[in-house]
């Protein structure tokens, strides 16, 4: 994937909270606000950010609960992968002795 195609997608997967950050930013760019409007932004930006931290703690689970299953699979495999050389070892040696057997008996 081309890195124009990743800020693409970046964009397209945060669209709302990029909505909500210019929102944020050209509320305090605007004219000046009085303390009633002020604390409505500032609960709204609290309730916003409320939500946008227990996404993140809900990504973070998902991420730590693929990696211990990433982690558990690359185990298992290296076990295979060591299990498979340990059994090839053996099948050279049990060809090394049939073939002198099969030497011996040719005799």
């Amino acid at each position: 994937m081309d890195a124009n195609r990743r800020v693409d997608t970046t964009k397209e997967v945060f669209s709302r909270e990029f909505e909500k950050l210019d929102f944020y930013r050209n509320a305090i760019e605007g004219q000046a606000k009085s303390a009633e409007e002020l604390m409505e932004l500032i609960t709204k930006l609290t309730k916003d950010y409320e939500s946008l931290l227990s996404d993140a703690v809900k990504i973070t689970r998902i991420g730590d609960v693929s990696q211990y299953k990433l982690l558990k699979a690359k185990e298992k495999i290296e076990d295979l992968n060591t299990k498979l050389i340990e059994s090839e070892r053996n099948v050279r040696e049990l060809n090394t002795i049939l073939m002198f057997y099969i030497k011996a008996t040719d005799k």
